[in-house]
């Protein structure tokens, strides 16, 4: 049994060390370690390579701007690996114990080909750290489509911040979406439940990954998400986010209020208007010009060739 670790970087920092370094000490040691780096305008290759090849196990590939996806830059990270379970990450999730990819395993048999952990956000950042502890309970649980109907979209929903999957299965099922702009892990999980394959959510597996989030970077991820949505309607109709995402809010500003952190709140606002014009004009990427998609969007590759 082997699991191999695939995470796309670009201008990583003291995180992604961090990651590296829990990752040596798991219970069960990753087999290979593959990071599939960005090259960026301030990326030295020589530095990134000296920095972060920490053992024998680490394979490094470097890859230009416009060659990145995220569904097709893992999609290749997969087919580097020999191993039996794939495990990916993002460059600033880092475990909190060595148990986490043994914590993942037990869920993964014949019926269970993805489990997913939990995120948990740094608690001086209020807003994240209330978005993580919704989107992330402390209770694991299976969910399959039969839950469908009771869970809503929440039954699709799986992050490849840190997420394993069963290698076979996963071609089984052609892989992620070539061409995605955003929601990988989600249009995946969809093809999983559609499968009649389950998918685990494991609490105790555990990494702590926060963002301090600006205007700008909501503004052009929920951008990002409305163009996923617009481009995977069919899907979206079956699955809307609009009711889960009152809840969310709905949760963050009860949390906060009952704290009477009215600075918190107006921030909240803020950020949450953010996210309705991003996703707004997202959703409407194909009546604006490219040159403006450009600039609305967070993963600016996908502009750079034609849909």
């Amino acid at each position: 049994m082997k699991v191999d670790v695939i995470i796309p970087t670009c201008n990583p920092g003291e995180k992604l060390q961090l990651l590296l370094g829990n990752l040596e000490h798991q219970t069960v040691k990753p087999n290979k370690v593959f990071l599939l780096n960005t090259i960026t305008d301030t990326c030295n290759v020589d530095v990134f390579n000296t920095t972060y090849k920490t053992s024998e196990n680490v394979e490094i590939r470097h890859l230009e701007k416009k060659e990145f996806d995220h569904a097709s830059t893992r999609n290749e990270g997969v087919r580097l690996s020999e191993a039996d379970y794939i495990l990916f990450f993002t460059q600033d999730a880092v475990p909190a114990d060595n148990h986490l990819i043994e914590n993942l395993l037990q869920h993964l048999d014949e019926n269970v080909v993805v489990a997913f952990g939990r995120q948990i956000g740094e608690e001086d950042n209020r807003i994240e750290y209330l978005s993580r502890s919704f989107n992330y309970p402390a209770t694991s649980y299976i969910k399959s489509e039969k839950d469908k109907k009771r869970m809503g979209i929440k039954v699709i929903f799986c992050s490849n911040v840190c997420a394993m999957y069963k290698r076979d299965t996963f071609w089984e099922l052609d892989g992620f979406n070539d061409h995605n702009i955003f929601n990988e892990d989600m249009l995946f999980a969809y093809k999983v439940i559609k499968a009649g394959y389950s998918i685990a959510y494991e609490a105790n597996a555990i990494v702590n990954h926060s963002h301090d989030y600006n205007c700008k970077w909501i503004f052009q991820r929920f951008f990002d998400q409305g163009v996923s949505q617009k481009e995977n309607e069919k899907l979206f109709k079956e699955f809307s986010s609009l009711g889960e995402g009152s809840k969310q809010a709905k949760y963050i500003i009860s949390e906060l209020w009952k704290k009477h952190d009215t600075k918190n709140i107006a921030r909240f606002l803020l950020q949450s208007t953010m996210k309705i014009c991003g996703y707004f004009l997202g959703k409407h990427f194909n009546l604006l010009p490219k040159c403006v998609c450009k600039k609305c969007c967070l993963n600016k590759s996908y502009f750079l060739s034609d849909n």
